[in-house]
């Protein structure tokens, strides 16, 4: 018999992200491969006409590995967390544990972290070595 979903995870929301107000969806994603970074514009969404009103960029840097998912579709679903929690910190994470095994455990040494990045239109799951960096952006453009 299966055990599915063996490694139970826990989503911690990340503490610099509680400043954020509710409902922001993933309005840009770059991820710059040359320079090791990653770049997640979050925004107000504010018609199907107009893009969202950014708001806020979080910057990675040091990724190892990157997911993004449509409607957060995963197979714990929405509702192993509070949709406000839009930033948070997955431990243990399936996530690693899949990179590890699909690595051969290359970067078993490394102190990865699995953030995970929940909007109503996205989740983005991010391995990555360092702390990233939250800013809001002036006038919110």
């Amino acid at each position: 018999m299966e055990q599915k979903n063996v490694i139970r995870q826990v989503a911690v929301p990340w503490a610099p992200a509680r400043q954020l107000p509710p409902g922001l969806v993933v309005a840009e994603l770059h991820q710059d491969l040359w320079g090791d970074t990653l770049t997640i514009m979050l925004g107000r969404a504010r018609s199907i006409d107009l893009p969202p009103k950014l708001l806020c960029r979080v910057y990675f840097r040091h990724i190892y590995s990157l997911r993004v998912i449509e409607d957060c579709d995963l197979a714990e679903g929405k509702e192993s967390h509070a949709i406000e929690e839009q930033i948070q910190i997955i431990t243990p994470s399936r996530f690693a544990s899949w990179f590890h095994q699909e690595s051969d455990g290359v970067h078993l040494d490394e102190d990865l972290q699995h953030y995970r990045i929940s909007t109503w239109d996205y989740c983005a799951d991010i391995l990555t070595s360092s702390v990233p960096e939250l800013s809001f952006l002036a006038n919110g453009d």
